[in-house]
């Protein structure tokens, strides 16, 4: 079994998280892509989540719904403390032990990942697909671990498209309609984005 990992705050998710999932789970045939929520990110603990952790798996579970081999999971929302990568990953190599891994994230966070808890650890543990980010230059990676996800570039991002709602802007494309509902529907990122 082939199982995608893409973790993320998901403040909204957006069109663009959802497309990531999918061209990973198509050029690397994977049998399923885990959207893990990450409850307590370690490196936004200045600049915390604007939704509750509650409405953000809600919003995931949604915009999922309609894709069978990408699942949304509560795995770090239900465990305690700050959400680093590498427990997730022990956890889910535990649940799945005949699993083979591939962590999926976009070239920003690749480039990151020198900051991350165990960062040597994780790259033995998972083969990386990493998409491409705007403003990040898509260097030649000579790491065997690493692969690119061919699509295009995306531009949604979270935080432009909290501001966009906080500004009461009707012109927010880049959610799925279901999402926008719930955001609607709840309140969510009006006057703070």
């Amino acid at each position: 079994m082939k199982i995608g990992i893409f973790g993320g705050t998901f403040d909204p998710i957006h069109k663009g998280h959802v497309a990531v999932g999918l061209y990973a789970l198509k050029q690397f045939r994977l049998d399923r892509v885990l959207f893990v929520l990450s409850a307590r990110p370690p490196h936004k603990q200045k600049d915390k989540p604007v939704a509750s952790v509650q409405h953000r798996l809600a919003m995931v579970r949604l915009a999922l719904r309609r894709y069978t081999r990408l699942k949304a999971s509560n795995l770090e929302v239900n465990r305690r403390g700050l959400s680093f990568t590498i427990d997730t990953i022990k956890i889910l190599k535990k649940r799945y032990p005949k699993a083979r891994f591939y962590f999926i994230l976009g070239q920003d966070s690749y480039e990151d990942m020198k900051h991350w808890r165990e960062a040597d650890e994780i790259k033995r543990e998972v083969q990386f697909l990493v998409a491409g980010r705007p403003g990040y230059r898509i260097k030649k990676q000579n790491e065997p671990d690493v692969s690119r996800i061919r699509m295009p570039l995306c531009h949604a991002a979270s935080s432009m498209i909290r501001k966009a709602i906080a500004k009461d802007s009707k012109s927010v494309t880049d959610l799925p309609s279901c999402v926008i509902r719930y955001i609607k529907r709840h309140g969510l990122y009006r006057g703070r984005a």
